[in-house]
């Protein structure tokens, strides 16, 4: 064999190599990635004034990406060796019916979809929303300070998930999903007299467990403002509900990741989660009594109005 010839074919055999060492990582890299997206912070570029280039996500892959190619590199023999075994045990469970290579392609399919935070932009009401109606009324009974409420909001707050893993800086949200599942596994939607308005105080609403939409929202909103939660009120055409602010883009992946995988994962199984952007481009995710989980989907009614509280 010519020298030329032969090293064309180490050439070719190097170039094999790092192909699959890079196919490799990037299998293992895809679905860490995702988990730790959650965490970064979000950074950005001053390329542009008003469209500056966030480049945190692509840092976070190429960091990941690089790490697994090192591992791969420096134990290739018990990578591969694993890998093989792996195939051998696929194959043989393939054969027998039990577990086959489309059912793996499923799996891993299903593991990045889930882990993805999906989260759906939902229209959000123009900046000059129309007046909020009984806006005095409504925020005056979110805003009373009453033991009763809070005492109760501790209480909800603390019945679920209280040993779930969470961050340092996140219990007031898993506080919040908290109540917002106490409430709303207990709460019967009663309507009011036919052609009036009524507004229950939250002590009323805490004892009944019962009413309307916008008796439901002032709950709500009371009981997790009592614990540090920051809620407002949206007005559709014929709703009120509240929503939770939840942050950050890395927040609201964060906050999706904790409700489809630790806190609600019955309740939501495939559905997409909702969220409104509001102009600072905060996320805020609706708690309604019409959804067992929050950030779930959203009657389809114009936005009419928006209560900060």
């Amino acid at each position: 064999m010519e020298p030329t010839e032969k090293s064309e074919n180490r050439t070719a055999d190097r170039l094999a190599r790092a192909v699959v060492v890079y196919v490799v990582a990037v299998l293992l890299t895809l679905p860490l990635f995702v988990i730790l997206n959650a965490y970064v912070p979000e950074l950005y570029l001053p390329i542009g004034e008003r469209d500056p280039l966030r480049v945190d996500h692509l840092l976070t892959f190429v960091l990941v990406l690089f790490g697994f190619v090192i591992l791969v590199q420096r134990f290739r023999v018990v990578v591969f060796t694993a890998l093989i075994g792996g195939l051998v045990v696929l194959t043989l469970t393939s054969l027998f019916g039990a577990y086959s290579f489309g059912d793996l392609y499923t799996s891993y399919a299903g593991l990045l979809r889930d882990l993805r935070t999906t989260s759906a932009q939902i229209p959000m009401a123009a900046d000059r929303a129309d007046p909020f109606r009984d806006a005095d009324k409504l925020r005056d009974l979110v805003r009373q300070e009453d033991p009763a409420v809070r005492r109760s909001a501790v209480l909800m707050a603390t019945v679920h998930f209280s040993k779930a893993p969470k961050g340092a800086d996140e219990h007031t949200l898993v506080q919040s999903f908290s109540i917002f599942k106490e409430i709303n596994s207990r709460w019967t939607y009663v309507s009011d007299v036919k052609g009036g308005e009524y507004f229950a105080p939250p002590t009323e609403s805490l004892e009944l467990m019962a009413g309307d939409c916008d008796d439901h929202a002032v709950l709500m909103a009371a009981m997790i403002t009592s614990v540090g939660g920051q809620v407002r009120l949206i007005r559709t055409e014929g709703h009120v509900y509240p929503e939770l602010l939840i942050g950050t883009d890395a927040q609201l992946e964060r906050a999706a990741y904790l409700i489809r995988k630790v806190l609600f994962t019955r309740e939501v199984g495939d559905a997409p989660l909702y969220h409104h952007t509001d102009a600072d481009g905060r996320h805020w995710i609706n708690l309604d009594y019409t959804r067992p989980y929050p950030g779930g989907e959203l009657m389809n009614e114009r936005i009419v109005g928006i209560l900060q509280l």
